[in-house]
């Protein structure tokens, strides 16, 4: 972890795109984490550009949940440690078309989109608000890109240690939670909201800290 350094500085404008990318990307971390911990008990399924992927534990559409964290995983690490940012403009755009384009398309398709969310018995129409977000979600990757600071060095630190400690931490909680309650029990909504959690959580791990320290010692050199 010591060869994790970032190369950007956090603003206004990188915590609230950070902010969108947590939510959603609780749309692939809970069907990825319940199908791991639940098993065959947990079903998903989507709508993804017209194809209908669905899964109840670790099946062949399981391939697809992989694919969709590996994007997460490159667009939550190089928003401040990727060092090639036409790069990371690139996945940017892939996330933004993975998330607002499939909506978009699928409203244009089908009408209507709903959320379903059975263990908290959430079912929200977010027709009405898919546009909207995809403006600003579009603004927010253009204003990251225009206030970044110049290129910087700023190492992986003990606080960012100790936050990958306390995630790795969670997860056997997390797969006691799942792994042993029932649908839509107890343990099962406790489970769903630490999950809920994490993806807020994750973001932290790898955000730079002593970077104003850094910053004052290059510009005394």
């Amino acid at each position: 972890m010591k060869n994790l350094p970032a190369f950007r500085t956090p603003n206004i404008w990188t915590n609230v795109l950070s902010l969108f990318i947590s939510l959603t990307f609780m749309i692939v971390w809970l069907p990825f984490i319940r199908s791991l911990f639940d098993g065959t008990s947990y079903a998903w399924g989507t709508n993804y550009f017209g194809l209908t992927i669905n899964g109840a534990g670790v099946t062949p559409s399981f391939i697809f949940l992989i694919l969709q964290m590996s994007l997460y995983a490159a667009v939550i690490f190089g928003l401040y440690r990727m060092k090639n940012r036409k790069l990371y403009g690139g996945l940017l755009g892939i996330w933004w078309l993975n998330v607002f384009g499939n909506l978009l398309f699928d409203i244009l398709k089908n009408g209507d989109t709903m959320f379903h969310g059975d263990t908290m018995n959430v079912h929200v129409s977010i027709t009405t608000i898919v546009l909207p977000l995809a403006i600003l979600a579009l603004l927010l990757i253009i204003m990251v890109f225009r206030t970044e600071g110049k290129e910087t060095f700023i190492p992986w630190t003990k606080k960012n240690r100790t936050l990958l400690y306390l995630f790795l931490g969670m997860l056997p909680i997390l797969f006691i939670l799942l792994a042993t309650g029932t649908t839509s029990g107890t343990s099962d909504q406790i489970g769903v909201l630490l999950a809920i959690t994490q993806c807020f959580y994750i973001p932290y791990i790898f955000r730079p800290y002593g970077y104003k320290n850094v910053l004052e010692t290059s510009f005394i050199k």
